[in-house]
């Protein structure tokens, strides 16, 4: 066996050549996968921005389309509104005309007036009785 001739000199890890010849290989190593890491991480928020951008834009007609669609409704639903409570005011009135166009019926015909009427009344009077 071979001994150390130099009693002073003792061997440590990371003292030789070698090692150093590594840990410059490993710095470099770690460099070039940092480097691919930032690469790849720039080259998904490119690819990102890219599929959001047009996302954005259909978002954006899709929200322009609902309101306008929401526009459209609440004036459709305000004319029906409207139409609505037209219909309404003429159907609650309906029988004040009646009244008041038989008032001024009854005051120019009279006597056609008590003939409609006993006739109304005997016509009534047949179909209670059975």
């Amino acid at each position: 066996m071979m001994e150390n001739s130099n009693p002073t000199s003792t061997w440590k890890p990371g003292n030789d050549a070698a090692t150093a010849s590594g840990n410059a290989d490993a710095d470099a190593g770690a460099g070039v996968v940092q480097r691919g890491v930032d690469s790849a991480g720039s080259a998904l928020h490119s690819t990102i921005d890219k599929v959001a951008d047009p996302a954005r834009n259909t978002v954006d007609r899709v929200a322009t389309a609902a309101h306008e669609t929401v526009d459209k409704l609440a004036s459709n639903a305000t004319h029906v509104a409207d139409r609505f409570s037209e219909q309404t005011r003429w159907v609650s009135e309906a029988p004040s005309r009646a009244l008041g166009s038989s008032r001024s019926w009854v005051q120019d015909k009279p006597l056609e007036a008590v003939g409609a009427a006993l006739a109304l009344g005997f016509i009534l009077g047949r179909l209670t009785a059975r």
